[in-house]
């Protein structure tokens, strides 16, 4: 069918209006999931964007007791102050075991307390625990001077686990963020006995 130019030119000035609002809906859809995705990126897999690596989402509070409670108590038995054994994940191997000390205080509003010495370096630990869902929040500040000087810088190392029943540890991840390193990666700790 041929369409002249009286037709073509009333196409364009009065029914181009459906033409141009299907081009708009394309064009906004179009960005609405380019806008999404990277919305689903920076929450699904916020180590593959380079400025949130080495920072974890939640702070060690927020992590500790946003988990869900566990139908079964065995907290007393997980919460026990003596010997862990950590191990950590950097440059494509795991690192350890390191003996860590660790004194957990539920009449201090489940306060954590402890240290050790690792392949950095010595370090000081703080963070919380949560009896209701079986996660623990610790910052691990490393004392500058000990152990290795291309590794400790005195920083600080943040790590968020939680309990896993069936392997009887704690696991989880330590993030990390220094002038040299951002990195985040698995974090694996294992009581090893003795109350200290």
């Amino acid at each position: 069918m041929y369409i002249g130019n009286d037709e073509c030119e009333q196409l364009y000035r009065g029914g181009g209006g459906s033409a141009g609002a299907i081009v708009g809906g394309l064009v906004g859809g179009v960005v609405g999931l380019i806008l999404l995705f990277i919305c689903c990126l920076i929450i699904c897999c916020p180590s593959l964007i380079p400025c949130l690596r080495g920072r974890p989402l939640r702070s060690n509070n927020a992590y500790v007791n946003s988990g869900s409670a566990w139908g079964y108590d065995s907290s007393d038995s997980i919460f026990t102050s003596g010997t862990f054994a950590s191990y950590y994940y950097q440059y494509g191997k795991y690192h350890g075991p390191f003996n860590m000390k660790l004194g957990f205080y539920a009449t201090a509003d489940y306060v954590v307390h402890g240290g050790g010495i690792d392949d950095v370096g010595a370090y000081v630990i703080t963070g919380i625990y949560s009896p209701r869902t079986l996660r623990i929040g610790l910052t691990k500040q490393y004392q500058s001077g000990t152990g290795n000087p291309q590794e400790n810088l005195g920083h600080k190392v943040t790590i968020q686990v939680e309990w896993n029943y069936y392997d009887q540890q704690f696991e989880g991840k330590y993030y990390l963020r220094t002038r040299r390193h951002k990195d985040e990666n698995s974090f694996i700790s294992r009581y090893e006995g003795a109350r200290y």
